[in-house]
């Protein structure tokens, strides 16, 4: 169901790296709940999305900067989804930080934001200090920017307030059948985007992505042509393998061949499952949470989560010692330290893990020859 919502802009007059001095929200979700001041030196604009796993993590993080630092220092977390999704998404999973909507993304193309997560800090000047991903800003840099950064200002007079004309935003498109897939005019797309809607996954991104994802592989192990690298917008129903559906309807063929180099040997011959009851995040929030030392897994199955596994190692992934379950799991990975990720494998899930020389398959896709 449509719903209509006033535009509002929110006015940084102080910040130069705006452009025009000003960002478009279409909503204001929330302010903050942990900020005590009216005024603050410094402000940190998180960059973020509900499908975004490392997003989750980073913007929980720089709540508990937020709670520490409730002085001077406010975060204002920016997405440009749909405030709906943003809303049900807050409720599930809920933030003391000020949260909002950026109008059209305006703001994450002015800051050339295309990998997620992302932040920037900036003083009562308008002068950016910091940026990059929010997890990589520590609390002895926090501490350092308040020590030089002095001036405060209203926060009401940097973040000001202003009614527009109304936009209708429309509700979740729920797909009909178990497969739907539609190209994507004049959109790009640095990572892929994947939700989970209802009882379907949604894809937005490239081709390449979009297979890659599903295979469970490296976009390393997927060859295509740029001029049939398009972007498409793909929903599939839980449980059901759509490679196949795609490559026919876009009249492509997929084959593949054997390429040497490392690996990142499995062996599952003494797996020990973790139950679906050591994480639980609720329902409809992301699967992942994977940082910079490790993964979290809340109800995944062994292919996908070992799919995170060799994308942050950037090794292709063989299993030996049978065959894995396609049941939900929970799971916690450590993957910063080799040594260590071992250790962490074998005596949480009897895995046995090796980096070494071996085959692996590499998937070609061209047209048909008919």
């Amino acid at each position: 169901m449509n719903f209509k919502a006033s535009l509002i802009i929110i006015c940084l007059v102080i910040f130069p790296f705006i452009g025009n001095g000003q960002i478009r929200f279409s909503e204001t979700i929330q302010t903050s709940k942990t900020a005590t001041d009216t005024e603050a030196s410094l402000f940190f604009v998180d960059f973020w999305a509900t499908w975004c796993g490392p997003c989750v993590y980073a913007s929980e993080y720089l709540g508990v900067l937020q709670k520490q630092y409730p002085d001077n220092f406010y975060v204002i977390s920016l997405s440009e989804e749909n405030p709906d999704i943003v809303k049900r998404f807050l409720k599930k999973n809920p933030t003391d930080l000020a949260v909002s909507i950026d109008y059209k993304g305006e703001t994450f193309k002015a800051n050339n934001t295309r990998v997620l997560p992302y932040g920037l800090l900036i003083n009562a000047n308008g002068t950016v200090l910091w940026k990059g991903s929010p997890t990589d800003f520590k609390k002895s840099d926090l501490i350092k920017y308040l020590r030089q950064n002095t001036r405060t200002k209203e926060v009401s007079k940097v973040i000001k307030v202003q009614r527009i004309k109304q936009e209708v935003f429309k509700a979740d498109y729920i797909p009909t059948a178990d497969f739907e897939m539609k190209q994507l005019k004049g959109e790009t797309y640095e990572t892929l985007v994947r939700n989970s809607i209802g009882g379907y996954i949604q894809y937005k991104g490239y081709l390449k992505n979009i297979i890659a994802r599903e295979h469970n592989i490296l976009l390393s192990q997927v060859k295509l042509e740029s001029d049939l690298n398009k972007t498409y917008e793909v929903f599939i129903k839980k449980g059901v393998s759509a490679t196949f559906q795609i490559l026919d309807e876009l009249k492509l063929d997929l084959f593949h061949t054997q390429s040497k180099g490392d690996v990142l040997m499995i062996d599952i011959s003494n797996i020990n499952y973790w139950d679906t009851n050591q994480i639980d995040w609720g329902k409809d929030t992301a699967e992942y949470l994977i940082d910079d030392s490790q993964i979290q897994a809340d109800n995944v199955a062994f292919k996908d989560v070992m799919y995170q596994l060799a994308s942050v190692l950037s090794l292709p992934l063989v299993t030996k010692g049978g065959e894995p379950d396609e049941d939900l799991h929970d799971w916690q990975i450590h993957h910063r330290f080799y040594n260590l990720m071992q250790s962490n494998m074998l005596d949480t899930y009897g895995i046995s893990v090796s980096k070494e020389p071996g085959s692996f398959k590499v998937y070609s896709i061209r047209k048909k020859t008919n």
